[in-house]
Formats: C-alpha cells, structure tokens, sequence
C-alpha cells in the first residue's frame, strides 16, 4: 500500500516564496482591500492582458467567459501559477497522467483507490511509489496548463474579470512561471492557429486519403500522430470525432491533419449525405433540398 510520507510537507509542490506572498495577499482580501475589474475580451485579447499583468506584476485571478464556459488564470507577482480550464477539458492529474502514457493502468487504479483529498496528495503518492519524479510531475502539470491557456487565446470573444489578490484553491499544485516566454509561445500558437484553421476551418468535414499522393515520392514516413489519426479514417468520420477519439484537441487534431495534407496523401473531403431509405420505391417523391490607453487604468497603470 503507497501511502503519502509523514509527517507530510505541508508545502508540497508549492514556492515557498509563493506560499508566503499568497497568505500575505490573504490578509489584504479579509481587510477589504481587494478589488475586481472587468472588460470584454473583442476590447482586450487575451495576450494583451497577459502583458499588462506582467508589467503591473499583478497578483489575483484572471477569470474568462464565453457561451457558457468559463476559466480561470492565477498568477502571483506578476508570474502564471496556475491555469484552470474550462469543464470539458477538466481531467484529474491522474486521468491526464494516464492518457498521454506517463503512467500505466494499474498506477492509475492503485490511486484512484486511496481517494487522495487533493493533486498535491496524488503528486506525493506518485512521487512516494517512484513512478514519477516532483521535478517531472510538476513540469507535466505546467505544459498541461499552458496548453490550456493557449487554447483560451483561440477564444475571439467573451468578457473577462480580473480578481486582484484572488489565489488557487487548496491543494492544487502551483507551477511559477514567467510571463515573457510563455506570450512567445502565444503569439507562435496563434499564428499557427490563423494557418491551421485558414486549411481547417471545420472540424466537420472528415479528411479524405487519396490514392496517389499530389506530389512524387518513394517512401512515405510518419510519426505516431499521423500513423493514429491514418488508423482513425475509416468511413466518413468527421474530423471533429477522429479528435474524441484520438484524445486531441481542435489544435492538435488540425495540426496532424494538416501534415497528412501538406505530405500531399490526404485532403479535406465535403461530408456524404446519406439520404434515407425509401419505403415505396414505385410511388416515392423525389427529396426535398434540406433548409438549413483605458486597459492600463484598469491595472493601476497612471
């Protein structure tokens, strides 16, 4: 039985430096002195925000909204410590651990079975079994939540509400991280994103092998996306299910399908309209066509 060690370290995974800057900002919440600001994303994207609060180094909690979805960004003194993604790609540590193949199914049942009270309680037991190193548990966490922030910068529209002095829940593992090289990494996700999606634009149409490749070649090499995604085309799935299936999301499932379609051995097909049976073949009707300056004064700038 994997137990987590004692006495437990009662910062597991969490900056000390962090830790004593959250309690102060704690103690500025109780006496009243927080504030919360609000705009509408169309006015102030996303990256934009994510410059300002690195030039105010501001501490709180950036919280976004969109047809119904909402996440949540945390940053301490200017830098990211936490991102929490809209539900529908909420997983627990241990689910993500075991999809990307970090940690095999019975690793996954053992903690799963000991009901650990939070994911700095799983990263311990992890860590305790030997499974996983902190350093790599916590690297694991921070590109899982950068891949969640960068997929908030798809977001075109919405409104955002900026809690100052708002910190993550409890137990939650924090993950520092510098502003300045993740708005690179941004700006690079979205160009890429404008590219992928100007080939892509919907993920409801399914992609189409062909026969003979467009271009001249003698052999043709792949990496395991491409090769999965391949194995996923059977009949006329939609692109947007090959990603449910593959455990992709839109980026990534765009991304592969447009290297299969940039190696020249596939393409973006029309979906099939599959009519429904006629019952009277003698007497059926034909079908019927179907109808179908003031951002910075938000953060304290003068």
């Amino acid at each position: 039985m994997v137990t987590a060690r004692d006495p437990i370290d009662p910062l597991p995974f969490l900056d000390r430096g962090c830790f004593h800057s959250i309690m102060r900002r704690q103690l500025q919440r109780r006496c009243g002195r927080a504030v919360a600001l609000s705009g509408d994303l169309k006015d102030f994207g996303l990256l934009q925000l994510l410059t300002l609060v690195q030039v105010t180094q501001k501490t709180g909690a950036l919280t976004l909204h969109r047809d119904g979805e909402s996440a949540t960004v945390y940053f301490q003194d200017g830098r990211m410590i936490r991102v929490e993604p809209p539900a529908a790609r909420s997983m627990v540590l241990t689910e993500h651990l075991h999809r990307a193949g970090r940690i095999d199914k019975d690793t996954l049942e053992e903690i799963t079975s000991q009901n650990p009270p939070s994911e700095q309680a799983v990263g311990l037991l992890l860590e305790d079994q030997g499974v996983l190193s902190r350093e790599e548990i916590e690297e694991f966490v921070r590109e899982r939540g950068l891949s969640d922030l960068f997929y908030l910068l798809t977001w075109p529209d919405g409104s955002f509400r900026f809690d100052v002095d708002a910190f993550p829940p409890e137990g939650e593992i924090l993950y520092p991280t510098e502003l300045g090289p993740v708005l690179e990494r941004g700006r690079s996700y979205l160009d890429e994103w404008q590219l992928l999606t100007s080939y892509i634009p919907s993920l409801d149409r399914p992609l189409r092998l062909l026969a003979e490749p467009r271009q001249p070649m003698k052999e043709v090499r792949m990496g395991l996306d491409e090769w999965r995604m391949i194995a996923s085309l059977a009949g006329n799935t939609p692109l947007k299910e090959v990603a449910v299936k593959l455990g992709l999301d839109e980026f990534g499932v765009r991304r592969v399908a447009y290297r299969l379609i940039e190696s020249g051995l596939a393409d973006v097909a029309e979906a099939e309209i599959v009519p429904p049976p006629l019952k009277e073949p003698s007497t059926a009707k034909e079908p019927e066509e179907s109808k179908a300056g003031p951002l910075a004064r938000l953060f304290g700038f003068k």
